[in-house]
């Protein structure tokens, strides 16, 4: 039931715009994770695409399946466009399944 209330990783990437400052969910599949010195952040994967989100919580387990709200944003470096999902909220009961 998680994806289907999901919004689908290919239509925020598709058109960023829509979606610019917005809370949005996303559901899927960690497929991986990193901590940097300023930033740690996991990848999500659908079946439509691939998100990287930024978050100040613990780092989720490749392979974990979830459900994450957030802020998408989006940096634009010349001409390279990372877009993100900033994690917000606290964690419920409901985020992780399986």
């Amino acid at each position: 039931i998680n994806s289907l209330t999901a919004t689908k990783i290919k239509d925020i990437l598709d058109h960023p715009r829509d979606y610019e400052n917005k809370e949005v969910t996303i559901y899927g599949t960690v497929t991986n994770a990193a901590s940097l010195l300023v930033v740690k952040y996991f990848e999500i994967e659908d079946g439509t695409g691939t998100m990287r989100v930024v978050t100040d919580r613990l780092l989720p387990a490749k392979g974990e399946k979830l459900k994450v709200t957030g802020r998408m944003e989006v940096f634009e470096m010349g001409a390279e466009r990372l877009v993100v999902l900033r994690e917000t909220g606290k964690p419920s009961q409901a985020e992780k399944s399986g």
